[in-house]
């Protein structure tokens, strides 16, 4: 489950990536300047005591080992570095439009000065935050580490696909949080809603949601402050601590083992293997709502902790290896919705553009699937060669962007054609549907579904490319 999860929210990410560069509105570019240039950066890093520079277009880092951003930079700025991080010492490591990185190890960095002090986890207080980074826009990082250094603040959102994700104490990101990860430690402040895929999470003492927490993940500790809901599916263990508290509901989907201690102030409602209950003399964990728990033995929920009603429900084993009946029907009426509309809109758009693709038999077939296995090949060297020689990383990402518009007409087209060719005294509509069901009970085979749905998809890429040269020529 984990695995498919990260995979999923990382496409997300990548198209999150691309519709900011490509379908970026003047609203959202306002701080930048019309004309955009490319800088190569060569040097090893940049001074942390140099002068800060104004910059007020675009900025493009690659070519580099490492690179320290001590400037202000008044637009959006498109990094590809092994090592990038913001400096603020000098008043700098500033952005005001969005940042966009591809890098092994990302810092969004803050100088801070500690006290003797410790907090009751043994770790020093903050005395001071002498200068922090700020990006006012939204931050998206595909990255092995990923640290955000106490007292930095993101105005925007925080979009994040790495090994391990550390945000520190005094941390504000004003937005959402958006993280999938192997590890994430979160110590710090999130003004609206966070959303984490993780195997590893620990929420430490300083957290605060200020709206609610998804979180799937295999192993989490939690600490810290959610002030709406929470929503938690743990594959193997949960743990909440006396500090952790839920302003509103508590909802555990499922957790094998599942240590409760803390205080939730709404409803709970928990479906764990095992529950236990954990207090401390001097702070009682308590649920003031109504308790509704299922658990693979029968138990008795110890006097005093929950305020309201208790009952008792089914337990319900939730693996990644068990799919249930509705989640298939609901993925099957997705895709029929998904097929329909994009074989109607192309028949209502571009009806000349379909009568240009290939006849549906065998040479056709293999010929496509050729044309289609290539072009991923073709889009990759284009896009590698305009980032490298300097015609625009814009235009790089332009050109992917076109390409996962053909992934997205691919399989309805497919499909369409398919149902053409069926000689069925049926409505093609009603045959369409026919065949879509069929599709949608292959790709269901463990390995053969995959492959099938891999070939269907590159054959139908071959035959809108067909098309299109066809309709050119």
């Amino acid at each position: 489950m984990f695995k498919l999860n990260k995979i999923f929210v990382s496409f997300i990410l990548t198209l999150i990536l691309l519709s900011s560069v490509v379908f970026a509105t003047d609203e959202m570019t306002v701080l930048s300047s019309p004309e955009i240039s490319n800088i190569v950066v060569e040097d090893s890093a940049t001074s942390s005591t140099s002068q800060v520079k104004n910059i007020n277009e675009d900025l493009y880092i690659y070519n580099t080992d490492s690179y320290t951003l001590s400037d202000i930079v008044y637009a959006n700025i498109f990094a590809s570095a092994k090592k990038f991080v913001t400096n603020p010492r000098n008043n700098g490591g500033i952005v005001y439009g969005n940042l966009f990185l591809i890098s092994n190890e990302v810092v969004i960095g803050s100088d801070v000065t500690y006290s003797e002090s410790k907090d009751k986890n043994n770790n020093f207080l903050i005395n001071s935050i002498n200068s922090k980074s700020k990006i006012y826009g939204n931050v998206y990082a595909l990255s092995d580490i990923v640290t955000i250094e106490s007292g930095s603040e993101i105005y925007g959102d925080l979009y994040i696909v790495a090994t391990q994700v550390n945000i520190e104490p005094n941390v504000v990101i004003h937005g959402n949080l958006f993280v999938t990860a192997s590890e994430v430690n979160l110590n710090g402040q999130i003004k609206l809603s966070a959303y984490i895929n993780s195997k590893d999470v620990n929420m430490n003492l300083y957290s605060y949601i200020d709206k609610d927490l998804y979180l799937n993940s295999q192993n989490a500790t939690l600490y810290g402050v959610i002030n709406r809901n929470a929503f938690l599916t743990i594959d193997n263990a949960l743990t909440t601590m006396s500090d952790f508290k839920v302003n509103q509901d508590l909802k555990v989907i499922f957790a094998k083992d599942f240590t409760f201690s803390g205080k939730v102030s709404g409803n709970a409602k928990i479906n764990a293997k095992n529950l236990g209950f954990k207090n401390e003399a001097s702070n009682m964990c308590s649920i003031r709502g109504n308790l509704d728990y299922a658990t693979a033995t029968n138990m008795e929920i110890p006097n005093g902790i929950v305020a309201g009603e208790i009952s008792n429900s089914k337990y319900i084993e939730i693996s990644s290896n068990k799919i249930s009946v509705s989640s298939l029907i609901l993925k099957l009426f997705t895709l029929l919705i998904y097929v329909f509309a994009v074989v109607f809109l192309s028949k209502w758009v571009a009806p000349k553009a379909l009568e240009k693709l290939p006849k549906f038999n065998v040479s056709g077939v293999l010929i496509s699937l050729g044309i289609g296995l290539a072009s991923m090949f073709v889009v990759l060297v284009i896009f590698i060669f305009l980032c490298l020689s300097g015609v625009g990383v814009s235009l790089a990402f332009c050109t992917i962007a076109g390409y996962l518009f053909l992934f997205g007409l691919a399989i309805p087209l497919f499909l369409n054609r398919i149902a053409e060719i069926i000689k069925l005294n049926l409505n093609l509509y009603i045959k369409l549907l026919i065949v879509t069901f069929v599709f949608y009970l292959i790709s269901l085979i463990p390995v053969l579904g995959s492959l099938v749905v891999f070939i269907s998809m590159f054959i139908g890429i071959g035959q809108i490319l067909v098309g299109l040269f066809k309709k050119n020529k």
